[in-house]
C-alpha cells in the first residue's frame, strides 16, 4: 500500500513537497509524473501523512540570526570605532540581543 507524507521547508515551515513510501522528492509540479500520481491517491479520498513538525529554534540558533543582521564588517567597524572613541557600542549591541533573547 502506497503511503505520502508531506514535507516542509525547514527555514519556512511551508509544505515544499511530498514523500512516498519514504523516499523524498516529489515536487507540487503538475507536470511532474509522480505528483500526478500524488494528486488521484488524493482524488480517491486518500490523506498524507502530515509533516513532521519541526522544532522550535534553540537561543543559540536565534541569537545567531540577530548576529548576523549586521555583516562582518559592520561589527569590524563598530569594534574600531568602540576603541578609538572610548566607547561601547559593539558591547551594548550584542548585550541588547543577549537580553532580547536569553538562555533558557
Amino acid at each position: 500500500m502506497t503511503t505520502y507524507k508531506l514535507t516542509l521547508n525547514p527555514q519556512t515551515g511551508e509544505a515544499i513537497g511530498v514523500c512516498k513510501d519514504g523516499v523524498f522528492g516529489i515536487p507540487f509540479d503538475p507536470a511532474n509524473t509522480d505528483y500526478q500520481e500524488y494528486l488521484a491517491w488524493l482524488a480517491e479520498g486518500n490523506t498524507p501523512i502530515p509533516a513532521d513538525i519541526p522544532p522550535e529554534p534553540t537561543c543559540q540558533e536565534l541569537r545567531a540570526t540577530e548576529y548576523n543582521l549586521k555583516s562582518t564588517g559592520e561589527q569590524f567597524g563598530m569594534m574600531f570605532d568602540d576603541r578609538v572613541n572610548g566607547t561601547t557600542a559593539w558591547v551594548d549591541w550584542q548585550d541588547g540581543i543577549k537580553a532580547a533573547i536569553p538562555k533558557i
